[in-house]
């Protein structure tokens, strides 16, 4: 009665196990079947939205593309009916670019302008040949340093940073454009870290009188 009991069981279980895994089959089949068709139509629907332009604004602001088509279910000896399927994008049509207000089309299309600023300088300068930047330092002797004179006919006074409280050494370095006097060849008043910076972004300095 056992091994008759249990070949009946196991005549009722297996025609529903065999439904089941043709059901989830026939399920993975149509996700995978739906997928491929999405996507082409996804494709076909971007390409007709980027070429709609040539209409010149006499077509509809919105595409929409439809996609029809069958599928056969896999029904093993029970024959299953035809599937109609039917997937639909809809895509906006390319009309052009809107520009924002003049002033935003003008900064779009000029680039700023780029100017050139020291570490701890006062002022920014538009030519990198400036007189300021490029430095043309000379040593002349300690003792005659305060009766000589800059380009602009200033005189020379000690640095704050290498000469100060001192009197001239007896070689001392100068700068044609400059009027301080270094007792020191390597002060950092005598060099330049020149750095480049948009000119809004210089901040609240001002243009340099020799090259703005």
């Amino acid at each position: 009665m056992a091994k008759a009991s249990l070949a009946v069981e196991t005549a009722l279980v297996l025609p529903l196990f065999f439904m089941g895994m043709v059901t989830l089959i026939s399920f993975m089949d149509i996700y995978r079947l739906q997928t491929e068709h999405l996507t082409k139509l996804c494709e076909r629907a971007k390409q007709a939205g980027m070429y709609a332009y040539v209409l010149e604004g006499e077509g509809p602001e919105d595409i929409t593309l439809p996609d029809m088509y069958s599928y056969k279910p896999i029904g093993g000896v029970i024959p299953l009916p035809t599937v109609r399927m039917h997937n639909t994008v809809k895509v906006h049509a390319w009309t052009g670019k809107e520009y924002g207000t003049e002033s935003e089309e003008l900064e779009q299309r000029e680039p700023e302008n780029m100017v050139y600023m020291t570490e701890n300088g006062s002022v920014y300068h538009k030519k990198l040949g400036c007189s300021y930047l490029n430095l043309s330092v000379r040593q002349i002797p300690g003792n005659s340093v305060l009766g000589t004179k800059n380009m602009y006919g200033e005189k020379y006074t000690a640095c704050e940073a290498c000469s100060r409280n001192q009197k001239p050494g007896g070689s001392v370095y100068i700068t044609k454009q400059g009027n301080r006097y270094h007792n020191l060849g390597t002060c950092s008043g005598l060099k330049r870290s020149v750095r480049m910076v948009k000119e809004s972004e210089a901040g609240d300095v001002c243009a340099c009188s020799r090259c703005g």
